[in-house]
């Protein structure tokens, strides 16, 4: 029995030792996981600047749209209305092809972006992006310090206003 039971238990460990991951890689899954958070506080379902501000610097910028942006700027470029478009209904975010780099104090992220933003019923824009953020460590938490977004490309389709009779 005593035989068994050192068994089992040496599974265990093993089985443990085996799952275990890197502590660099699990800095990487979080840094990756506040960015990919950053973008679920964009969704226009979400959004909130004071959400913003939880996970942004005090000193945060992007680059976007031939513009520097502080938060306040950020936040009136993405709350604009445009008169010649319904409002937005629905937005998504798909990044992918990552990498991070780390220090103790800071972490690197390149990425691909691909955003979709639906108008209404009459516009669809889906724009890809090559981008790149900068994060710093705040305590045992990483903050968005900067984002760099460079346009690929951008593609527009129009569907004619759905008549209701």
């Amino acid at each position: 029995m005593k035989y068994l039971a050192a068994i089992l238990i040496s599974l265990l460990f093993f089985a443990n030792v085996v799952q275990s991951k890197d502590p660099h890689e699990i800095l990487e899954d979080t840094v990756y996981d506040v960015l990919k958070n950053f973008y679920t506080v964009l969704d226009v379902k979400n959004y909130d600047k004071e959400k913003l501000r939880k996970i942004v610097t005090d000193d945060f910028l992007v680059f976007e749209a031939a513009r520097s942006m502080d938060i306040d700027a950020f936040h009136s470029f993405l709350t604009q209305k445009d008169p010649n478009a319904e409002p937005l209904i629905h937005t998504s975010w798909q990044l992918s092809d990552h990498r991070v780099s780390l220090d103790e104090h800071s972490a690197h992220v390149s990425y691909k972006n691909r955003g979709t933003f639906q108008h209404g019923t009459t516009l669809r824009v889906t724009i890809d992006w090559m981008e790149s953020a900068y994060l710093v460590r705040k305590d045992k938490d990483f903050k968005i310090k900067f984002i760099n977004a460079n346009l690929i490309s951008k593609d527009i389709q129009n569907s004619p206003a759905q008549k209701t009779d």
